[in-house]
């Protein structure tokens, strides 16, 4: 239905019924204005237009929709108390698929958690000993410097750097003071005990103050950081 308003013999419009309640709401359209819609018989008040509500009056109320009922449920409590159950099962279902999700997930973290600390590690290791770490091997001081090393690359050089090799050098058929040849290794397995620095001579003639090697005028006996790889590399089987 459109509506069409008059005021002061100004015709306005044509409004929709919502949009002349609305208009008189907000003081644009007034009670007192005339109004006339098709099939009206003659001009009236727009309060009088059948839809058209006074300002201030309550709007009509919504129609409440019902909620439907399952007639089986109404009709028979049982039907009620297995649908309730389906319902409650479902849900059910539902918490039990989500906490086997998070059980599988914390255990999958475990899983990988296991792998880090079991096999990472044995990286490492062969690393370090296929001399991937060399600088934590030269380092001095414990039993651990130099596991796993050889005698050129650990001992030869900490030698060459004395005067060691001026008395004990073999190469080319030279002689060597005291039989001690540091060319020929068999002669160095004889002053050295595989895995036991303490009892090994070697170590006591690098460390015996009174009788110094090298001897006094020769060189500076070996440093304490020194004879401390080379035990280490005793301890760790003296390899060549």
């Amino acid at each position: 239905m459109m509506i069409h308003v008059m005021r002061d013999g100004q015709q306005f419009g044509p409004y929709t019924l919502e949009d002349a309640n609305a208009y008189l709401a907000q003081g644009t359209l007034l009670p007192t204005d005339q109004a006339w819609y098709e099939g009206a018989p003659d001009w009236m008040l727009l309060t009088q237009v059948p839809g058209v509500l006074s300002p201030g009056a309550a709007p009509v109320p919504a129609a409440v929709v019902p909620v439907a009922v399952d007639p089986m449920a109404a009709a028979n409590p049982a039907v009620a108390a297995a649908d309730a159950a389906v319902i409650s099962a479902a849900n059910q279902g539902s918490k039990k698929k989500k906490t086997l999700v998070i059980v599988g997930s914390a255990v999958g973290v475990v899983a990988i958690a296991l792998v880090l600390c079991f096999v990472y590690p044995g990286f490492l290791k062969d690393d370090t000993e296929s001399g991937g770490d060399q600088s934590g091997s030269e380092s001095g001081g414990g039993s651990g410097s130099g596991g796993g090393r050889t005698f050129a690359a650990v001992v030869q050089p900490i030698l060459q750097k004395s005067t060691c090799y001026d008395c004990h050098d073999g190469s080319d058929g030279a002689k060597v003071k005291g039989k001690f040849n540091l060319m020929d290794p068999e002669s160095v397995k004889k002053m050295v005990t595989a895995g036991d620095d303490v009892n090994s001579e070697f170590i006591g003639r690098l460390t015996d103050v009174s009788d110094p090697m090298p001897p006094e005028g020769k060189g500076d006996m070996l440093s304490t950081d020194d004879v401390a790889k080379i035990k280490a590399w005793i301890n760790a089987g003296a390899k060549f």
